[in-house]
């Protein structure tokens, strides 16, 4: 199972850095927080704990304004699975319920030796699930869950590995193969991909989700390009945006096999809900969205109202032909057809990765979508909220 986990972060190792580069260094908490503020017990394995697992969720929820308590079963450096290094601020033993709001059990293999059966950890558990206070566990942390008996005829989920799911079973738990469950108190998440929607979770069952701006962000109903759809759609929640996903069909599918369940229907959205509206790219556009008049006429709406306005990839020529590229610099996918498109339509196509043009903001490809979602919170004014 080490191994596997090894192998899965190292895919989201980047956005592990991404996320630390975003919200800057991992602090302990402050004394002078306000006594209103959410508390949240977060205990992670004294070594082998998975980085991400922790850096993503605590992010997140210090970015909802949670105060985040890391516990283990030393006060001594704490190392992650990929070398993140984190010091505990108590012990396991000398946390008391009753200071907090929340428990968050981080994953990794590290708890399976560490945290499964330690017994401290087991009563605070039970405790906590005894008031019914929120209780979290991921990856191959919800087996400590089950142990402490909290689990039975609860739905959850955890890393698909099947030692860790007969844990959850033998003890009455529904497992069940998706991403985050919640179940009344008890949130679960699966693997280290899940970081984020499991830490965002956690903040809809604390009650504690803060949205500062509300974006709309356009799918083509086939081939839309994936990570110009979950690279900036991630970075917008985390630093506080609610996204709402339109498209022409209830579900979109992407170039990379990634199924979206949309929000809304593009001809039922209107602009003065939203702060910000962001086509998304891929080859699906050019057939579905190009001509598609209810986006068109929502983004002339949005323009008038000089709210933002961006597309990535295939996608900038919609705002061309809707006629807001009209003496701008815009930036999309290096291909003669669609430049033509823009250029016919009086935009000034510029060769870069992102460009900003007043209200406007283009991206170039699937490779610039991490920059391109920076540049979104950085002109809706919410990078590192």
């Amino acid at each position: 199972m080490k191994k596997v986990i090894k192998v899965i972060c190292f895919a989201v190792s980047l956005f592990m850095v991404l996320g630390a580069f975003v919200f800057g260094p991992i602090n302990t908490v402050s004394a002078k927080e306000t006594s209103t503020q959410k508390k949240v017990l977060m205990v992670i394995a004294p070594k082998d704990f998975e980085d991400c697992e922790v850096v993503e969720p605590m992010a997140i929820l210090k970015a909802n304004g949670a105060e985040v308590i890391i516990a283990s079963t030393t006060t001594d450096t704490a190392i992650g699975i990929n070398g993140f290094k984190l010091t505990p601020d108590i012990r396991i033993s000398n946390a008391k319920t009753d200071d907090y709001d929340a428990i968050v059990l981080a994953g990794g293999t590290g708890v399976i030796s560490h945290l499964w059966d330690n017994e401290e950890l087991r009563t605070l558990i039970q405790q906590f699930n005894s008031q019914s206070k929120i209780v979290a566990a991921m990856c191959a942390a919800p087996p400590a869950l089950a142990k402490a008996g909290i689990l039975k005829d609860k739905t959850v989920t955890m890393f698909p590995w099947d030692d860790g799911i007969k844990e959850l079973t033998s003890r009455g738990a529904i497992y069940v193969n998706e991403e985050t469950v919640t179940d009344g108190n008890i949130v679960t998440g699966k693997n280290p991909a899940a970081s984020k929607s499991f830490g965002l979770a956690i903040c809809n069952a604390l009650k504690i989700r803060k949205f500062s701006k509300n974006i709309l962000m356009v799918v083509a109903p086939i081939d839309f390009e994936d990570v110009e759809l979950y690279a900036p759609k991630t970075l917008l929640e985390i630093n506080g945006a609610n996204v709402t996903v339109a498209s022409t069909t209830t579900t979109a599918l992407g170039l990379n096999g990634s199924t979206c369940t949309t929000d809304i229907m593009i001809s039922d959205a209107k602009a003065t809900d939203y702060d910000g509206i962001v086509i998304v790219g891929g080859t699906g556009v050019i057939g579905s969205l190009w001509d598609d008049k209810d986006l068109r006429n929502l983004l002339k709406d949005a323009d008038k109202e000089k709210k933002m306005i961006a597309a990535i990839c295939a996608a900038p020529p919609i705002l061309a032909r809707a006629g807001l590229l009209k003496n701008r610099k815009a930036t999309m996918f290096p291909w003669s057809d669609g430049i033509k498109e823009l250029t016919k339509n009086g935009a000034n196509y510029v060769d870069q990765e992102v460009v900003v043009s007043g209200n406007i903001v283009t991206g170039r490809n699937p490779d610039a979508s991490v920059a391109f979602g920076l540049k979104l919170c950085e002109e809706l004014k919410i990078l590192g909220n």
